[in-house]
C-alpha cells in the first residue's frame, strides 16, 4: 500500500489568473493532514507567463515548474508530469478551477486505501455537471460511446474521460502510453496495469476566468486519440477478425444458395438457407476465434448468444436496405455504391451489437 504522499500534476497554458487560487485552495484542502505533497506545474511556454506567476506564489517550496518550450499538448503536458513525479500517489487536475482542490484528499485516500486508480466522476453519486451547454454534452455523449464500445474494460466506469483523477504510479510504469489530445485518463484506463477503480463524484464547476480550450481542434484530436488506441490495444485486431469471419459467411451464403439452385430448389428458399448458413458459419467462427477470450461456455450461453446474434444482424439487414433504398431513391446515387456504403454501416453496427450485447454474459 503506498503512502499518502501525493504529486499533484497540473498541466497549464495561459491560466495566470486561476494560478494564484488554485494553490491556494490545494495548499488549504492539503496542508492540515500533514503529509508530504507536491506540486508539479507543466506549462507549455504560456504566452501570459503562467510559469511565471506560479513561481512567485506563496508556499512556493512545494511547486516545481516545468516549462515546455519544445512541446505542446495537455496530455503529453501530463505525462511530463509523472515522469518528474517523485511521490507514489499522483493525481492529474486542470489549473482552471473546474476541478475542486477540495477533493484531492478524498481520491488520494482512496488510492491510499486500496484502488488503483480513483477518479473525480462528475456521473456518480453525488456528482453534477455545470456550464456544458447542450451541444458539447452532446459531443460528450457521443465521445463516450465511441470509447465504451471500442473498449469494453471501460464500460463500469461512470466517468472514463474526466480529466480529474489519482493513482497509483506503477499502474503507468510498464504501459505504452501515446496520448493525443486531452483524455488521458482514457490512455491510461486501456493502456494501464491496474484492478480497482473507486469513483469520487463532484461538480464540475462553470470556468470563471480565462478560455476553454475545447473547440474543433479537441474532437480531431479524440478521434486521433481513440483510433490510435484502437490499434494499439488489440481491438482492432479482433475488428479485423470479425470482417474476416463476415467474409467468409458471405462466401459459404453464396455456395450454398448456387449448389441448391443448382439441385432444383426454388432459389428464394435456397437464399433463406444461405442466409442462416453464413449467419451459424459466423457465430460459431467468431464464437471460437474473434470474441474467444471471453469465456464463452455452456448451452445456455450459446444458445442466448445465437439468439442475440440473429437479432443484431437482422436489424443489420434492415439498416443496409434502408441506406440502399433512400441513398438511390431519394439522393440518386448509383446503386452499386449505395449499397456498398449500407454494407459499411451494418458491418459497423454487427460488430458494436456483438461487443455490447452478443457476447456478454446471460443474467
Amino acid at each position: 500500500m503506498p503512502n499518502n504522499n501525493a504529486s499533484i500534476v497540473i498541466p497549464t497554458y495561459n491560466e495566470r489568473e486561476n494560478i494564484p487560487e488554485l494553490l491556494e485552495r490545494i495548499h488549504r484542502s492539503m496542508g492540515p493532514l500533514g503529509y508530504p505533497f507536491e506540486i508539479v506545474i507543466v506549462d507549455d511556454n504560456s504566452p501570459d507567463e503562467t510559469w511565471k506567476v506560479a513561481s512567485q506564489q506563496p508556499d512556493g517550496d512545494r511547486v516545481r515548474i516545468i516549462r515546455r518550450q519544445d512541446e505542446r499538448g495537455l496530455a503529453t503536458a501530463v505525462l511530463t508530469g509523472i515522469q518528474a513525479a517523485k511521490y507514489d500517489i499522483i493525481v492529474v487536475m486542470d489549473a482552471d478551477l473546474q476541478h475542486p482542490p477540495e477533493k484531492i484528499p478524498e481520491l488520494v485516500s482512496r488510492v491510499h486505501n486500496g484502488a488503483d486508480i480513483a477518479i473525480g466522476s462528475r456521473f456518480a453519486e453525488h456528482g453534477a455537471l455545470e456550464g456544458f451547454s447542450p451541444s458539447r454534452q452532446l459531443l460528450s455523449k457521443g465521445a463516450d460511446l465511441l470509447a465504451r464500445t471500442l473498449f469494453r474494460e471501460i464500460r463500469s466506469i461512470k466517468d472514463p474521460e474526466s480529466g480529474f483523477f489519482a493513482f497509483k504510479k506503477s499502474v503507468t510504469a510498464h504501459a505504452n502510453l501515446s496520448p493525443v489530445g486531452y483524455k488521458i485518463l482514457l490512455e491510461i484506463l486501456v493502456q494501464g496495469d491496474y484492478t480497482t477503480v473507486s469513483e469520487v463524484g463532484y461538480t464540475f464547476d462553470k470556468r470563471e476566468n480565462g478560455v476553454s480550450k475545447f473547440g474543433v481542434k479537441n474532437a480531431v484530436h479524440y478521434l486521433r486519440h481513440t483510433w490510435s488506441l484502437f490499434l494499439r490495444s488489440g481491438e482492432f485486431h479482433r475488428f479485423w477478425k470479425f470482417v474476416a469471419v463476415g467474409g467468409v459467411g458471405a462466401i459459404l451464403n453464396l455456395a450454398v444458395l448456387y449448389a441448391l439452385t443448382e439441385l432444383g430448389v426454388f432459389y428464394l428458399l435456397a437464399g433463406v438457407i444461405g442466409i442462416e448458413a453464413g449467419l451459424l458459419s459466423n457465430f460459431f467462427l467468431n464464437r471460437s476465434w474473434t470474441f474467444r477470450d471471453r469465456g464463452t461456455s455452456g448451452l445456455r450461453y450459446t444458445l442466448t448468444a445465437l439468439y442475440r446474434d440473429h437479432a443484431v444482424r437482422v436489424v443489420g439487414v434492415v439498416i443496409n436496405l434502408l441506406i440502399l433504398w433512400l441513398l438511390t431513391s431519394v439522393f440518386g446515387v448509383y446503386y452499386l455504391t449505395s449499397q456498398l456504403i449500407g454494407i459499411g454501416v451494418a458491418m459497423v453496427w454487427n460488430y458494436g451489437g456483438n461487443q455490447w450485447w452478443t457476447w456478454e454474459p446471460t443474467s
